[in-house]
């Protein structure tokens, strides 16, 4: 089975751990699509980066989708408030893990202030290498369930635009 295409995003608070996961995504054979910030020196809102991230999965240019920012919560509300998107924050290689598998996240938000550089590529691996709904013993009328509830917080909100990042400075 091909490896998911991966979409990155961040503001400038989670540049640095961006690139610790371009590198390790891009070591072990993923295809990456970068969608900035690209540098410290232009302050990149959240929104416009979460609908970038958003826009990337909503068109398929992307399967999954990981996200930076100073806590992670940020970019978390920045790109959730998008149709085709689950998205969760995560401080741990087991919640990064099992929201894949349980919620079905598609996007990872990631916080450079909380997780290290190392983490968070241990992060990243365990995320993309999830399998939604990959429980075994998990009786069918749960994981139904748990599709439904996916396929409801995917739905809601407003598509999301294909834009330019915006930045300030």
């Amino acid at each position: 089975m091909a490896k998911p295409t991966v979409a990155l995003a961040a503001v400038v608070e989670g540049f640095e751990l961006k690139a610790a996961i371009h590198d390790h995504l891009r070591s072990i054979g993923y295809r990456l699509l970068d969608l900035g910030c690209y540098s410290r020196d232009r302050f990149a809102t959240y929104p416009s980066a979460g609908e970038r991230l958003a826009y990337a999965l909503y068109s398929g240019q992307a399967d999954l989708g990981v996200i930076c920012c100073n806590y992670g919560s940020s970019v978390c509300a920045g790109v959730a408030k998008f149709q085709g998107v689950c998205a969760f924050a995560s401080a741990s290689v087991r919640t990064a893990e099992m929201c894949r598998k349980l919620n079905g996240a598609n996007v990872l938000c990631l916080g450079q202030a909380i997780v290290d550089p190392e983490l968070a590529c241990e992060m990243v691996s365990a995320f993309v290498n999830a399998e939604f709904l990959d429980m075994e013993g998990v009786p069918e009328e749960v994981q139904d369930f748990r599709r439904e509830a996916r396929d409801q917080l995917m739905a809601r909100g407003e598509p999301p635009r294909q834009r330019e990042l915006e930045t300030l400075g």
